[in-house]
């Protein structure tokens, strides 16, 4: 699984000094608690890859439900390593085994699981519901000898039948001595109407990968069009709505800030201000929200905050230390929830806008792996 990972490479490339913002008001509430149950604290469920099993959070915080039931079959790797959501196709998630992964969907509760896909020595990740539910994306491995399916970026219909090659892996061009331009694909994040789909483009021998366009109507891909010495970076992105353009993370090595990138030209624009390093984009109305990352002596600190159009920054919380490897806005950009680095491994925070203080959430020793928002429940 590439999540921890690419979101790792992130942080390892944040070492530039940037921009500190204004100073927020210090909070005098202690930096985190925990949930009371029965009191809603998050605006929707959260359903997380933890142990190899997917769970949902509930509106509380503090109520863990575990909705898979997958047996492990092999010692000391999780039974389930990739999953999607969607709001009323449900659960798709891969659960790896010796033979070959299985693809499986399930209702939201975990509930009626079905295999849709499954093939000796034919290895699965990445999966991606599309838009209207009707389709499932997902990288293909071929790990059979001999091979009956080039690796690539493949599309399964939900109700199970015959993957479809989308686009192959890039051929490689030197066995002893492969170039860095040899690329391996993944779908990453479809736009809100279907058009476009943004997919990871990561060197298949290098430790490498950036996010490109790729518009199932003609079957082409385009690069984002950026300054020289500048890409962008995987893990993190989103898309207007009306899948006009995304907001990708691009910069020089030494880390990214955020650009507005156009789906149909590519041409990139700088959205953040100069010499901010960011993570994490997010739209509420015209306002870019992000998490601002600063470097200080010891380290990191990371500022949740608020960019108007005509360019003015506001902290939307005090700063923190933990190093967020996973981060995901919540659905209405009232915070956000991170899966932090801790002394001792991880822990699941959720960090309000405001001055309140951080909320410890619910996860196993194994710590979450991949984290999914569920829909914000009408008010009654």
């Amino acid at each position: 699984m590439r999540h921890l990972f690419y979101s790792t490479l992130l942080i390892l490339s944040l070492v530039a000094c940037s921009t500190p913002l204004p100073p927020p008001t210090p909070s005098p509430l202690p930096a985190v608690v925990q949930p009371t149950p029965g009191l809603r604290v998050l605006p929707a469920p959260l359903y997380v890859l933890d142990r190899g099993q997917i769970a949902r959070i509930e509106s509380d915080g503090a109520t863990r439900r575990q909705l898979t039931r997958e047996r492990i079959e092999q010692t000391g790797i999780p039974p389930i390593s990739d999953m999607d959501v969607h709001p009323t196709a449900g659960l798709i998630y891969v659960v790896g085994a010796a033979t070959g992964d299985r693809l499986v969907r399930a209702a939201l509760d975990g509930s009626n699981p079905q295999v849709i896909y499954s093939e000796t020595g034919h290895q699965l990740s990445a999966v991606r519901w599309s838009p209207d539910g009707s389709t499932i994306y997902l990288r293909f491995q071929n790990n059979r000898e001999p091979r009956d399916l080039p690796d690539g970026l493949y599309r399964i219909p939900a109700s199970g039948g015959t993957l479809e090659l989308l686009l192959a892996d890039d051929p490689v061009d030197d066995p002893l001595n492969p170039s860095r331009s040899v690329r391996s694909y993944a779908p990453f994040l479809w736009d809100p109407t279907g058009t476009t789909l943004l997919i990871e483009s990561f060197a298949t021998f290098y430790d490498d990968c950036e996010l490109v366009f790729w518009h199932p109507q003609d079957k082409t891909l385009r690069r984002p069009v950026t300054p020289e010495g500048t890409h962008s970076f995987c893990g993190e992105a989103v898309w207007r709505g009306d899948g006009s353009a995304a907001l990708l993370l691009i910069g020089p090595d030494t880390g990214p800030g955020v650009w507005q990138v156009d789906a149909q030209t590519g041409q990139a624009t700088a959205l953040s201000n100069d010499g901010i390093l960011a993570r994490a984009p997010f739209l509420i109305g015209n306002d870019l929200l992000f998490v601002a990352v600063e470097r200080v002596n010891d380290g990191f600190s990371f500022t949740l905050t608020r960019q108007s159009p005509d360019g003015t920054r506001t902290p939307l919380r005090p700063p923190f230390r933990e190093i967020p490897l996973l981060i995901r806005w919540a659905p209405d950009g009232s915070g956000i929830v991170a899966v932090v680095q801790t002394n001792s491994g991880t822990a699941l925070r959720w960090y309000p806008i405001g001055n309140q203080p951080a909320v410890a959430l619910p996860q196993t020793d194994e710590g979450v792996s991949w984290l999914v928002w569920g829909v914000i429940p009408e008010r009654g």
